[in-house]
């Protein structure tokens, strides 16, 4: 009987070590790539754009942060009136261990410097990112003559 509750103490135990192995990032940073951006036109100060961006690397406050390193296509399409802005994507990131990691953005607004603005959520990956959760904000800046952007992000990542 005595067997019994150790193997139940330890499995209780290993389980518990393992909940706490869990580690969680909060922090900002910056990706940086080409975009290729299409507008189509409506009416006056109404558009649908194509995006299509190739971030090149992303860099967080921490080099340590899971997604320092990583690099991937985005896509979506935003619409952009007067008084709304709405529309998202998806992004498949390979990490710098080689693992892939999938998130989604969401564009609600335009700020002054005419940043596109949203949140973002990871969706799902492969290795460290299998069962990861997280997302946060972003604010990405093309300049429309060279396509370089600039997307500041912040982030609460966990992986199991």
């Amino acid at each position: 009987m005595t067997r019994h509750y150790s193997a139940a103490a330890f499995l209780c135990a290993f389980s518990a070590g393992t909940a706490i192995a869990s580690t969680t990032w909060d922090q900002g940073g910056t990706g940086t790539g080409i975009s290729t951006n299409s507008a189509f036109e409506i009416a006056d100060g109404h558009m649908v754009m194509q995006i299509s961006s190739s971030y090149e690397n992303v860099e967080m406050e921490d080099a340590s942060h899971p997604m320092s390193g990583a690099a991937g296509p985005c896509f979506g399409a935003v619409e952009v009136s007067s008084s709304a802005v709405s529309g998202g994507g998806i992004c498949a990131f390979t990490d710098s261990a080689g693992d892939k990691v999938v998130l989604h953005w969401h564009a609600d607004g335009m700020d002054a410097s005419g940043a596109l603005t949203g949140s973002w959520k990871l969706s799902g990956g492969t290795g460290h990112w299998d069962g990861a959760e997280g997302g946060g904000t972003f604010s990405s800046l093309t300049d429309q003559a060279t396509g370089k952007f600039v997307n500041t992000i912040t982030s609460s990542v966990t992986l199991p």
